[in-house]
This record gives C-alpha cells, structure tokens and sequence, in this order.
C-alpha cells in the first residue's frame, strides 16, 4: 500500500513537470560555424560565399564579425550592411499549416554617424515588418543587444524561407554600418499539455483507487 501511495506521489510530480518543448529550426542561428573555420576581426561576404552555410546572402553583402565589437552571444555576429545593404536567408522544414515563433538578438553597427538601424524580416517570401534599433549612446565595447520577434507565423509548405534584409538608409544603393544580427531562432508552437492540476489530479486519483483496491484485497486474504 505505501508503495502504491508513493508511486501516486512521484506520478503527480511529473506530470506537474512536463511541459511542451520545440527544438530551434534554424541552423547556425548564432554565425558560430564558420566554414572554413576562420577566426580574423571581421570580413565582409557576398552570394558568392558559404562561409555561414546554410545561410545564403541573396544580396548586396554583410560583414561577419568575430571581435571586433560585443556579440549577443558566443564570439561571432553579423553586420548586415557590408559594402552595400545586404541580405540574408534560410530554407528552414515546415509543417504546412503550422504556427512558428521567430525570436533574434539585434543591434546596429555603432561605427560613424549614429542612429536608426533596420532590418525587414520576411516569411515565406511575405514581410512580417520592419525592426529598428537606435545606436545613439552604444560602442563596440557596449551594443545594448535587444530581443526582437514576432510570434503566429504560419507555414504554407514543407519548406518556408527566413530572410533578413537590411533597410537602414531607406533606398540608398550603397549603405554600410547597418543592423546587428546574433542567436536567431524559429520554434514550431506546440499544443500545450494540460497543466496541474488538470492531469496531475485525476491520475492521483486513479493511483489511489487502485491502491485501495489492493488494500482491501489484501485485507480479505488475510
């Protein structure tokens, strides 16, 4: 009987414990795998390069940066205004139908003039709006990194495209010291499992009804 009781008891714990976990879709969200392996102060890549793959630069260029200013996370980030506004992008597997939150770390280049950096992310070839981050009072030494997102985008294949277009400088053709882009995640929303005590406390319940039947089995034959 007091194993039954007991084994109730761990029962509820866990099922207090478990919750919904999604993994991260995007690969090499950080800029952390650099191929080939390379480990100067910055360098400045166009489309014809594959050093951050599977990330492609569809156009302009950016600037990879290893220590030449504070990363959000890890050692490596990206300008993503090189010689010219830059774009970035991946090919990420989708459920069609499915809802995704988008989560990044962003800041700006604080290099000459500061001001209002900006990035347009786009969802499966569809804008999802425009993220801005101030540079006035940030340094190398100090980026003032900010979480940025937006949560609910839905897939309409088994493969979306993410994209990062840097749009700082409104439509000049030639715009260096753009946005700062670092640890960039797509997580699939899950259905949440019920919490406690929704779960936990009919199957304590149920534990305890066998226990007591057990109890009083054990009762008769004796």
């Amino acid at each position: 009987m007091k194993s039954t009781l007991t084994l109730g008891i761990i029962l509820v714990l866990l099922l207090a414990s478990v919750g919904a976990v999604s993994a991260n879709l995007v690969t090499n969200g950080g800029f952390e795998t650099i191929t080939p392996p390379w480990t100067g102060t910055y360098v400045t890549l166009s489309p014809v390069d594959t050093d951050i793959t599977p990330w492609s630069i569809d156009s302009g260029s950016i600037d990879l940066i290893n220590s030449y200013w504070q990363p959000a996370s890890g050692s490596y980030s990206i300008d993503l205004a090189g010689n010219a506004k830059g774009t970035i992008g991946q090919d990420l597997a989708t459920t069609p139908g499915g809802k995704y939150d988008l989560s990044f770390m962003m800041a700006g280049n604080p290099d000459s003039t500061k001001g209002i950096k900006a990035v347009e992310v786009f969802w499966g070839g569809a804008s999802q709006g425009t993220f801005t981050f101030d540079t006035t009072g940030n340094s190398a030494d100090s980026m003032g990194w900010l979480p940025m997102g937006k949560t609910g985008l839905v897939a309409t294949g088994a493969t979306t495209k993410l994209q990062f277009v840097d749009v700082t400088g409104g439509s000049a053709i030639s715009t260096p010291y753009g946005a700062a882009l670092d640890s960039i995640s797509v997580e699939e929303q899950t259905t949440p499992i019920p919490e406690f005590p929704t779960i936990a406390l009919p199957a304590a319940l149920i534990v305890g009804l066998i226990g007591a039947v057990l109890f009083i089995r054990k009762s008769k034959n004796n």
